[in-house]
């Protein structure tokens, strides 16, 4: 005797419930920003030598990092990592900001730097066009700093990658300057990516691999699900990683 199935078929409103939820919660976790570490605070307090506020230039909201003296003619604007929130990014900004330079974390809407890509061109416009602008960021923040540069013709001087690539088919000027660093320990970036990007860049791009890295420390934000474990402490890799971006900036 043949047993019949499908003969208790669930009713279609019942599947298109369940689609939904599904795909609420899906929404739900890629929309959950990352839980920003305790450290964050102390740096978000400043020093004696560097200010830190919050800002508003033309609706695009962020902190800025200053030195109160003797602050360099090159301004920073940083995006973030993906559902990461831009103070999560403090402590390396504040290391970069005691060297001389501003640095302006700009806030992304839902911490999706896709969606904001285009704020470093509010933040030049409201300040200084003649200053030396550098656009940074980690992660999808630096792949939408990259758009931003290949895709507008603002005054950028410089392009610094935190474990990050440009998207396919975006062109530099031969004049830009461009630094990528990128973790030995990082299982979420690719690195076939990245040696792509080689090609479009200028030749003098730099490229560094700092030995055992990983992509979540390079914010202080936790570990991020599928990452390699660091080798290194979050603490070290904030000052290689300042110290490289730095050294960077010291060349414009």
């Amino acid at each position: 005797m043949r047993e019949k199935f499908g003969k208790h078929k669930l009713p279609l409103t019942a599947i298109v419930a369940a689609i939904l939820v599904a795909g609420l919660g899906v929404t739900a976790w890629f929309l959950r920003p990352q839980q920003v570490m305790s450290e964050v605070s102390e740096s978000l307090e400043g020093t004696e030598a560097i200010t830190v506020s919050e800002f508003e230039l033309d609706n695009v909201e962020g902190i800025l990092l200053k030195p109160v003296e003797g602050a360099k003619r090159v301004s920073v604007i940083f995006y973030p990592g993906a559902r990461v929130p831009v103070k999560a990014y403090a402590p390396t900004a504040l290391e970069i900001a005691g060297q001389g330079y501003e640095v302006y974390l700009v806030k992304m809407p839902l911490n999706l730097a896709i969606l904001g890509w285009k704020k470093a061109g509010k933040v030049i416009d409201s300040r200084n066009r003649s200053r030396n602008w550098v656009l940074a960021g980690h992660s999808m923040g630096g792949a939408m700093a990259a758009r931003f540069i290949s895709k507008t013709d603002y005054p950028v001087s410089g392009l610094v990658l935190w474990a990050a690539y440009p998207p396919e088919g975006s062109t530099f000027s031969s004049s830009l300057k461009v630094l990528s660093i990128t973790g030995g320990k990082d299982e979420i970036l690719s690195d076939e990516k990245v040696e792509r990007s080689r090609g479009q860049f200028p030749e003098s791009a730099e490229f560094f691999e700092v030995e055992g890295a990983n992509h979540s420390q390079f914010g202080w934000y936790g570990f991020q699900t599928g990452d390699g474990q660091a080798t290194i402490s979050r603490k070290e890799q904030t000052k290689l990683v300042s110290r490289l971006t730095t050294d960077f900036l010291d060349q414009l």
